[in-house]
């Protein structure tokens, strides 16, 4: 399992990470929604009530299994939850982190990436868990591309050693799951181009 880097923190209530007692500007997932139309983000804001639980449920459930802990029975989500924990990506793996928080003091930046695992060939995989309503939308989900990127970088930069095989969207529908598969340095160089287009929305004082 990954060392936690030192002196950072994450408060959930406020959604935000602190360095070594510093609030930290930005997080991942505010970076990579910078430019999202006021239409969409009313929709999500809306919607919350639905997609937050089923997220927070998938969520847990994978952490749980992940580390060899039994999973708490949920039977709003079973279906889901049966269809994620099922799924072959979690064969004969080993779990090197869960949830675990990342940050560059450089940028001002943190984000907490899902999973990493090595699989039973040994490649070893950073991942993103996505929870949708139904199937169709477990079909048409995009990647998580720039957020796994940025988890992809910080991870180069506090973990040198570690090589990153394959970055995976884990997208996860009642009765199916989907993994979408990516090259990191894919993602990398779109998580530095949405860096880009945020930094010039940002005012210069």
């Amino acid at each position: 399992m990954l060392k936690p880097i030192d002196g950072l923190r994450f408060f959930e209530d406020i959604h935000r990470y602190t360095l070594n007692g510093s609030l930290l500007a930005c997080s991942v997932t505010g970076v990579v929604g910078h430019n999202m139309s006021a239409k969409t983000r009313a929709y999500i804001d809306s919607t919350k009530h639905i997609w937050l639980p089923r997220g927070l449920a998938g969520h847990k459930a994978l952490e749980q299994h992940l580390l060899g802990q039994p999973v708490d029975p949920d039977e709003t989500y079973q279906p889901w939850i049966d269809s994620l924990l099922a799924h072959g990506i979690w064969k004969d793996a080993e779990t090197l982190a869960v949830e675990y928080r990342l940050c560059d003091e450089r940028k001002s930046l943190a984000g907490s990436f899902d999973f990493l695992i090595r699989t039973g060939k040994g490649a070893v995989i950073l991942g993103d868990l996505k929870t949708v309503e139904t199937a169709n939308a477990a079909n048409s989900r995009k990647p998580a591309t720039e957020q796994l990127g940025a988890y992809a970088a910080m991870l180069i930069d506090h973990h040198p050693q570690l090589t990153i095989d394959k970055c995976c969207t884990v997208v996860a529908g009642p009765g199916i799951t989907r993994v979408i598969t990516q090259d990191p340095s894919e993602c990398i160089s779109a998580w530095l181009d949405c860096w880009d287009a945020y930094q010039l929305l940002q005012p210069d004082f």
